[in-house]
């Protein structure tokens, strides 16, 4: 083997110096740049140096100071305090409870119903006017003034269940004036009812009615109904009612009340048939047949429109009695016929009578049409005084009736018509003379928005027939019934 010069030496030396050293130089020696190559990112920072903590100290080891024995008291003392709250409260919740379930029952046989409503009469709003210079009935000329010579009928624009007119004018049969609209339209509340029925043990009961009339002058309370009722028997429909009772004539009086009429005004013929006299009554139901008898102190006519109602001097009373036999068409066909007999009001002479006689049907539901229809025929004798005709009493004859068919379109719609007339002369010596020869046509609709809630409207076309002139007294009247039950 040859041995190397010392330039050799070198130069081998400085070689394996550059090979060791080729990597640290290729890590920090500047990449080349290229024009069409990214620049590599830097070398990331390394992580900070964890530093351990301190280790927590478990729940266990955290000894709180023992509370010092006022806080202790003091605690007692709120933990008491509290206590007592929660029994005054818990007295309170039971005595709430109490007074509740003693108020549940209550729901169960007291209604009240409350029916507002809004009206606009033609004319004067009154459905008479006098016959001045007796040209229409010069009969009555030298015995009763033509100022007091009335024609037409002063119910004739009733606006409300209660059948009130708008205005009664210069009547004189009349004496109370309740709503007095001189032809105005208006809002009136008609009336708030209160309603109660009870069964006080197996075979006695209770109902009464009493309504509350705001009006424009002094507001009027009227008792309705009154009455204790007694079945003898648990087996035989028969029961006996005593107090102020309803009527036992036709049937219109059964629906009279806002609640459960169908439209909103009476018949002509109401008066005569939808009174309730003070007495004792008897109803039989036995199959088909439906019987109804009654010994009032007084007639059947409503009393709203009879003055002087305390003069009942009457020394018998009046018998009336209803028949009806139940028809198999529909939910029902009732044909019935009824009759009054007795002693003239407001005259002491048991001898001067007076009577009414009347024929009823309606059809329930036969088809969705309910249809219900009166005639009715009725006289007072009247007595003389001075020898002035009817100048002791007052006579009076009529004749009237009504037909009514409602149609259920659906749940909440029943439209209905309404026919109905009066023919009546109605004489009390030279006080007054009425020569009612009334026809009336009425439309309406019934709205049950609810089982609990009624709204309705009607109109009411007023002709005058017999040789009565016509004069302008048409009736436009609504009703909102808003009943609890």
């Amino acid at each position: 083997m040859t041995p190397l010069n010392p330039q050799m030496r070198v130069i081998i030396v400085l070689a394996a110096a550059a090979i060791a050293c080729a990597p640290r130089l290729a890590w920090s020696w500047p990449a080349p740049q290229f024009p069409d190559e990214p620049m590599p990112p830097p070398p990331a920072d390394p992580p900070p140096p964890i530093t351990p903590s301190a280790a927590p100290v478990p729940a266990a080891e955290q000894v709180e100071p023992p509370p010092s024995p006022a806080e202790l008291a003091e605690r007692i003392e709120e933990l008491e305090r509290r206590q007592t709250e929660l029994e005054g409260e818990a007295a309170r919740n039971d005595s709430t409870r109490e007074q509740v379930k003693a108020l549940i029952p209550l729901g169960r046989f007291i209604t009240v119903f409350i029916d507002v409503g809004a009206f606009a009469v033609a004319g004067d709003g009154s459905g008479i006017r006098s016959d001045l210079g007796h040209y229409h009935f010069p009969q009555y000329a030298g015995h009763v003034p033509a100022e007091w010579t009335f024609m037409g009928d002063p119910l004739a624009t009733t606006i409300n269940s209660l059948g009130e007119p708008a205005d009664i004018s210069n009547s004189r049969a009349i004496h109370t004036d309740t709503i007095h609209s001189k032809g105005h339209p208006s809002v009136l509340v008609n009336s708030i009812g209160l309603s109660i029925a009870k069964r006080v043990t197996e075979s006695i009961s209770i109902s009464a009615l009493a309504e509350l009339l705001p009006r424009p002058g002094p507001d009027i309370l009227d008792v309705e109904l009154a009455q204790i009722h007694w079945r003898p028997s648990h087996t035989v429909n028969f029961e006996i009612s005593a107090g102020k009772i309803d009527s036992v004539l036709g049937v219109e009086y059964r629906s009279q009340d806002a609640p459960k009429r169908t439209g909103i005004t009476p018949s002509l013929i109401c008066r005569y048939t939808c009174g309730r006299p003070l007495g004792v009554q008897a109803r039989l139901e036995r199959g088909r047949l439906i019987a109804s008898a009654s010994l009032t102190n007084g007639d059947n006519f409503d009393e709203r429109f009879e003055p002087h109602l305390q003069l009942k001097l009457n020394n018998l009373p009046t018998f009336a009695g209803h028949l009806q036999w139940v028809f198999p068409l529909g939910q029902g066909l009732e044909v019935g016929v009824s009759g009054a007999i007795g002693p003239q009001d407001n005259q002491p002479d048991p001898g001067i009578a007076q009577w009414h006689v009347g024929l009823d049907i309606q059809l329930r539901d036969l088809h969705d049409f309910d249809v219900a229809a009166e005639l009715v025929q009725g006289s007072q004798d009247g007595s003389p005084m001075s020898g002035i005709t009817c100048g002791g009493a007052p006579c009076l004859t009529y004749k009237g009736g009504y037909a009514l068919v409602a149609h259920r379109v659906n749940s909440w719609l029943t439209p209905y018509v309404r026919v109905d007339f009066r023919n009546a002369i109605h004489l009390k010596g030279a006080d007054f003379v009425y020569e009612s020869h009334t026809l009336r046509s009425t439309v309406g609709a019934r709205f049950a928005m609810t089982s609990r809630v009624l709204a309705k409207i009607e109109y009411t076309i007023n002709r005058e027939i017999n040789g009565v002139p016509e004069f302008n007294d048409d009736v436009l009247t609504s009703s909102l019934v808003v009943a609890t039950d």
